[in-house]
């Protein structure tokens, strides 16, 4: 019995450990339109904009998943067609291949059907300081990273810069409160800022980019631009 009992108790503890290290995936919704809504907006109900890379004025490698976040939260807000730019070559390739011939006319998709961006969003990250400030003592301590970004909404037409402004993000705190967050969101920070999380520059990066966000579409939707 004592047996029996003893091994019904490992056995147990051997489910529990192959539970524990199966694989986990976890997706995080983060609003916006979905297909049917974003395919069936008119070219012309809403201003037509796209991100480009941000330029890196500083040594950390971190601008590609900044930018990635900035188009992610736009799209999400529902207010604008976000047009991709960034991998724009994946989507040239798919065309060129349905006018070479080798793939079925009955799926192959048109050429010259790409959308216009009537606003281009610039952006050049100028700071970027983990340890921007910070106190020790014999208890521990506290560190406030920062950032800096430097933004230009710039007409398409006419190459001219319309509005221009440097937001800041500064935390101490590693997580920020969403309430505190209009459009960027408490979820995993994207690829290659992975580093950072769970610390006082995760907050920071967040912080400065929905100020960011929350400034393009403040502006983008002025100055006499339909919305």
């Amino acid at each position: 019995m004592k047996v029996r009992f003893a091994f019904s108790v490992i056995l147990s503890l051997l489910i529990i450990a192959l539970c524990a290290c199966a694989p986990q995936v976890t997706v995080t919704s983060t609003g916006g339109p979905t297909i049917e809504e974003a395919q069936a907006v008119s070219s012309f109900d809403k201003m037509r904009i796209a991100v480009a890379k941000f330029e890196n004025k500083t040594g950390y490698m971190v601008t590609e998943g900044m930018t990635d976040m900035v188009v992610s939260a736009l799209f999400n807000t529902n207010k604008f067609i976000v047009l991709e730019r960034e991998n724009l070559d994946i989507v040239l390739q798919e065309q060129k291949l349905s006018n070479i011939g080798v793939i079925d006319e009955k799926t192959s998709i048109p050429a010259g059907l790409l959308e216009g961006a009537e606003f281009l969003v610039l952006g050049a990250l100028t700071e970027f300081e983990p340890d921007y400030k910070g106190v020790k003592t014999p208890l521990g301590g506290a560190k406030t990273s920062h950032l800096a970004l430097d933004l230009r909404i710039v007409d398409s037409k006419t190459a001219r810069i319309v509005s221009s402004v440097t937001v800041k993000g500064d935390a101490t705190d590693a997580t920020i409160s969403t309430g505190v967050l209009k459009y960027i969101g408490a979820g995993p920070l994207a690829s290659g800022l992975s580093l950072w999380s769970k610390t006082p520059m995760d907050g920071a990066i967040r912080l400065c980019l929905d100020k960011a966000v929350d400034y393009i579409v403040t502006h983008s939707l002025k100055k006499g631009v339909k919305k």
